[in-house]
């Protein structure tokens, strides 16, 4: 058994197929050559680095990706990763290898220059993270949304279509009431320069991007779980009056074939435009954590959510 880290352009047709092999034994869905140099070149740096764990045989049986990308602490550029797609082959799960590929692409990370690491761990990897590898809590993103057609939430109340869009019409006309014209500034934010070129090159491309005036937003829409959904993914400048007419552009110009408009990040405000989900009751739990890799450079404001600029486009949900 042993770990090798690579750069996307490391990896030979030959290996992406065995990890997408793993990819579908793991996570149930299909990907090709094309998607995986694709998905991972598309950083600013363009290439992903990548943790292959093979064992003795000198089959791949598992998997971890890193993203680099540039932040900002306040005005100062910085090197950081984004954690994604780990997988590790059902009978070779055992907490040693995990590490492994984890530090691995650590290490290698923070010989080229790379700060911080963060990710967003499902329900899963979040503990291991937390107490094997000492990663810890930035905070858990809250969903908040607006259904149109519950019955296509649950198909048992699909007779109350007519009445939750009624609802919907009636939220998005008191979104008008909620208005604000402060600008809210995140001490950690994504690096817009270098991010956005990239970020919304991601699976296809297929991004809605709008100039709403004093601030831009993109969405996509996309089924989710057999649910036509509108994807709020970024809004900014953010304020709470370019945040509720973002919703409202949505809503105007895409009602007649969603059955839903979601967010999912950090406000500091709460919109009338969109309802907050409590945790208990959200259908996937956003974890956001980080680690920083090198000493002294970050003080304890990075693990307070309150501080970053943070949603759906900061990963790779969609």
């Amino acid at each position: 058994m042993g770990v090798v880290c690579k750069k996307t352009p490391e990896i030979t047709d030959a290996e992406i197929k065995q990890i997408y092999s793993l990819f579908f034994e793991v996570f149930g869905k299909h990907r090709d050559c094309h998607t995986f140099r694709e998905e991972y070149s598309n950083t600013p740096f363009g290439y992903s680095y990548h943790s292959l764990l093979y064992n003795d045989n000198g089959q791949i049986v598992g998997f971890h990706s890193c993203m680099p990308f540039y932040y900002r602490n306040n005005n100062e550029r910085f090197f950081v990763a984004l954690g994604i797609d780990s997988m590790v082959k059902k009978e070779y799960r055992d907490y040693f290898y995990f590490r492994d590929m984890i530090t691995t692409c650590q290490n290698r990370l923070k010989q080229e220059g790379c700060i911080l690491r963060i990710g967003f761990p499902n329900d899963n990897s979040h503990p291991v993270l937390k107490r094997g590898l000492k990663h810890k809590d930035i905070g858990r993103l809250t969903t908040y949304c607006l259904i149109r057609n519950i019955g296509s939430v649950r198909f048992s109340l699909s007779w109350l279509n007519f009445f939750s869009r009624s609802a919907a019409k009636i939220q998005y006309y008191l979104s008008y009431l909620s208005i604000g014209n402060k600008l809210y500034e995140f001490r950690f934010r994504k690096d817009r320069r270098t991010f956005d070129v990239v970020r919304y090159k991601w699976f296809g491309g297929n991004y809605e991007h709008v100039n709403l005036g004093k601030a831009e937003c993109f969405y996509k829409i996309q089924d989710y779980e057999g649910i036509s959904t509108a994807f709020l993914l970024d809004v900014f400048p953010l304020s709470r009056s370019a945040f509720e007419t973002a919703v409202r552009y949505i809503y105007k110009i895409e009602h007649k074939r969603i059955d839903m408009i979601l967010y999912v990040g950090a406000l500091p405000f709460t919109p009338l435009g969109l309802v907050r989900i409590p945790h208990r009751f959200e259908p996937k739990h956003f974890h956001f954590t980080c680690k920083p890799l090198v000493d002294g450079v970050f003080d304890d404001g990075v693990y307070d959510l309150c501080q970053w600029d943070v949603n759906l486009s900061n990963f790779d949900l969609l």
